[in-house]
């Protein structure tokens, strides 16, 4: 299991196979690792109104640590608070299992910068309909999966 604000230990890891990712730009709320499983945050004094002209990245924040029910994407690289961030929100990355996971199965994280497959623990079943992609290889808790996130 990989832990709070870690991630893979060498940092997002895309397999580009099929093209880019889909990126989001973001402001980091705080330190993050490239790597790590972000949510959006959301600012204080978010402003948007109806025309795409009111909309700047500085309008999502990115939080480290996502949940099972608070995913948004893969911080792509190593980013200080308050700064531009590129958040991964589709693509095929390697990533820590916490758990099982099973090629062909959908996954969930688990807030603690790893996946799992649904269902496999009371906890996860309790994610059921929040899964973040699904597992591309197998995988025991501690070892790492290619794992296609937003599929």
């Amino acid at each position: 299991m990989a832990g709070s604000g870690i991630g893979n230990v060498v940092g997002a890891v895309a397999l580009q196979d099929f093209g880019t990712p889909r990126v989001l730009s973001m402001t980091a709320k705080e330190n993050l690792s490239g790597g790590v499983l972000a949510f959006a945050s959301g600012t204080a004094a978010t402003v948007v109104s109806s025309g795409a002209n009111s909309f700047a990245a500085t309008d999502i924040e990115a939080a480290k640590d996502a949940s099972g029910l608070q995913f948004t994407g893969i911080v792509l690289q190593d980013t200080a608070s308050g700064s531009p961030v590129p958040v991964a929100t589709d693509g095929i990355f390697i990533l820590v299992a916490n758990g099982t996971v099973t090629a062909g199965q959908k996954i969930v994280v688990d807030g603690n910068n790893s996946v799992a497959d649904i269902g496999g623990s009371p906890a996860v079943i309790n994610q059921v309909g929040h899964g973040i992609g699904r597992a591309l290889t197998s995988t025991t808790s501690g070892l790492y999966c290619v794992v296609n996130i937003g599929a």
